[in-house]
């Protein structure tokens, strides 16, 4: 079993970016996002007590496995049916495993999974793997908003529908009450999608070694290459993290000033000195 590495966070916030780099670390392997546990658990805790994990749940993680081309193992076959999430949780992490392993072309220890909406389920995956690492990405809220909407606009077959501006929000601040309750947990790390693109480097150096990793210089010329494997055909607007480039969105700055105001108004407060490159230890 290889150990777990988890990034999430609030869509378009940059998680593509830092898993593709990463992913070019050579004891790393990774892959497209999986939504595992967002498929197949609800966010509610009243409802996850009440599930019952069987067939129908089974179905949606063999449709996962055949959609990254893994083939369909005997455990799902042999699994049956459980009242407790926490058995689904331990189900589900072997089948991560399974995952990892077919895309795994080395010697690779670490397993690097990236769905941002496995962030409602850090509790329920630590109490099943205590060892499991998360990084957190956290990006302004006022680009995340911005390009939430742009994204889902122009892709809302891939998205289930554009979000609004305030169902963009809505996520945002959702996204980020969450990773606030994280701060100084055990096996989590936050850092800002800012200092990611202004200072990669710093911010990498200091990730592997909270993952007690060794660095390695190619990560910073490799990303944008591996990149083409985790990013679905029909992802388009992660295409930019294919570019070697990095630079910063202007799409908050383009919106119209009334909806700028409506944005900031609306975007519960964060302290972003909390997890600012000058403040790492």
């Amino acid at each position: 079993m290889m150990k777990k590495i988890y990034i999430v966070g609030c869509p378009r916030s940059g998680t593509t970016l830092l898993q593709s780099f990463l992913a070019s670390h050579s004891a790393i392997v990774s892959f497209p996002e999986t939504h595992l546990y967002s498929k197949t658990i609800s966010i509610n805790p009243v409802v996850q007590v009440l599930s019952w994990y069987r067939a129908k749940h089974l179905k949606i993680v063999e449709q996962i496995l055949t959609d990254l081309e893994v083939p369909i193992n005997k455990e799902i076959k042999e699994f049956g049916h459980t009242f407790s999430t926490k058995t689904w949780v331990q189900f589900l992490n072997q089948q991560l495993d399974h995952i990892g392993e077919y895309f795994r072309s080395k010697n690779e220890i670490y397993l690097l999974e990236k769905t941002p909406r496995h962030l409602h389920f850090i509790d329920l995956i630590q109490s099943a793997e205590p060892e499991a690492q998360f990084i957190h990405i956290i990006r302004k809220g006022e680009d995340v908003v911005a390009s939430m909407v742009e994204a889902t606009k122009s892709n809302p077959i891939e998205w289930s529908g554009d979000r609004s501006t305030d169902t963009s929000i809505f996520w945002w601040n959702r996204s980020i009450r969450l990773s606030k309750k994280y701060i100084g947990r055990p096996n989590n790390y936050h850092i800002s999608y800012d200092n990611l693109i202004n200072d990669p480097e710093k911010v990498l150096r200091y990730l592997f070694a909270k993952l007690g990793i060794s660095f390695e210089e190619q990560i910073l010329t490799k990303y944008h290459r591996t990149a083409d494997s985790l990013i679905g055909d029909d992802e388009v607007w992660k295409n930019k993290n294919t570019e070697r480039i990095l630079s910063t969105s202007n799409k908050f700055k383009n919106l119209p000033e009334e909806t700028r105001e409506h944005i900031k108004h609306k975007l519960i407060r964060f302290d972003y000195n909390k997890i600012d490159i000058k403040n790492y230890s």
